[in-house]
């Protein structure tokens, strides 16, 4: 009886297949880490607006509240900015739109003792309305000095 033994091919490489089928979950992770790159600029963007539209609603109320008279606190001098019109039409500001509302308290006599200010910018992002309010209160007795 005489037996051959077989030598075994052993080469070290890899097959086609082999290297299809590394190549297609190496582009599948690529894919998955392209998708959320996408999202981190897309926040990235929408955290951007929300600083620039806080920073010029701040900028709105700080105006106001400086104000030298209190009668002067009127949504007359501080008018409403349209898209494009905001900081006098700057083009980094020419997707938000600032609003300003105030409301007079009165006392029991009719006269005005506070008033309630409203900062309002608006932006559109991905089809949506995104806005900013900031809300603030100013008293009378502002002008008397001591």
């Amino acid at each position: 009886m005489c037996s051959r033994s077989r030598k075994k091919n052993n080469d070290d490489g890899m097959t086609l297949v082999e290297v299809l089928v590394g190549m297609m979950i190496f582009a599948i992770g690529l894919l998955g880490l392209s998708r959320v790159t996408f999202q981190v600029m897309r926040a990235n963007m929408q955290s951007r607006h929300t600083v620039v539209a806080t920073n010029l609603a701040h900028q709105r109320m700080e105006q106001i509240m400086s104000s030298t008279r209190y009668g002067s606190i009127t949504e007359a001098n501080f008018p409403d900015e349209d898209y494009g019109q905001v900081n006098g039409g700057a083009s980094d500001y020419a997707i938000y739109s600032r609003s300003v509302a105030i409301a007079d308290s009165l006392n029991s006599l009719g006269n005005s003792v506070l008033k309630e200010i409203t900062v309002r910018v608006e932006w559109n992002e991905s089809g949506r309305t995104r806005n900013v309010e900031l809300n603030s209160s100013i008293s009378k007795f502002k002008d008397i000095q001591l």
